[in-house]
């Protein structure tokens, strides 16, 4: 009778952490914002349009990354395999913005791992590209110098200011080392792992 009695006092303690773990996940997500000068950031011209083999030597990774999520100004989708979890609007103008922001689509799978790099591209001036180290950003909102910022994956990504007046931003992609889509999500396996924790408590009370 004790047993069971601490079992179940266990069982309800793992409900409780679950639920606020769950809670936390799938609450409203924050927002930072980039400008040109933020940290860690690499820039450049060459080459003119980097590829995931060009964005792995760049930034010095020592495994090989991947397209994981593009979005190109006037496209009709985006691209990549979490094409489904991040949407990009741009703005100030229909085919030249200088501002953009990546938004978080909910329930759906999670960038994450390291290194996951941001890529922000123009197309004829100097730098014509920006590459911001998502994991260590400072210089943005929310960051300082001495905490640095790490892209959880959720959070919205304002992009302010990139070549006002002589450019614009072309497309915005972000590069990891892992193309690995979770599925079936992890809330979804989360949620059934509750379920059943909850029928297993039912069923030690109604045997009582």
């Amino acid at each position: 009778m004790f047993n069971n009695k601490r079992r179940e006092v266990l069982i309800v303690r793992i409900l409780i952490v679950s639920l606020v773990l769950l809670l936390g996940t799938i609450s409203n997500a924050g927002a930072i914002v980039i400008v040109p000068s933020s940290e860690v950031r690499i820039e450049g011209s060459v080459p003119n349009n980097p590829k995931a083999g060009d964005v792995t030597t760049l930034v010095g990774s020592s495994v090989p990354l991947v397209e994981l999520y593009k979005q190109d100004v006037g496209a009709a989708s985006d691209t990549g395999p979490f094409a489904g979890s991040y949407e990009t609007a741009f703005f100030n103008a229909p085919l030249d913005p200088a501002e953009a922001l990546i938004e978080y689509v909910p329930a759906q799978p999670v960038i994450s791992g390291s290194p996951l790099w941001l890529l922000v591209k123009d197309g004829n001036h100097n730098p014509i590209w920006y590459l911001f180290d998502l994991l260590n950003l400072t210089n943005v909102a929310g960051a300082s110098v001495e905490t640095p910022y790490a892209w959880n994956g959720t959070d919205d990504i304002q992009l302010l200011r990139f070549w006002p007046a002589q450019g614009a931003i072309s497309h915005v992609a972000i590069y990891g080392g892992t193309t690995a889509v979770p599925e079936p999500s992890t809330l979804l396996l989360l949620a059934s792992g509750l379920a059943g924790l909850g029928g297993v408590v039912w069923r030690g009370k109604s045997r009582g």
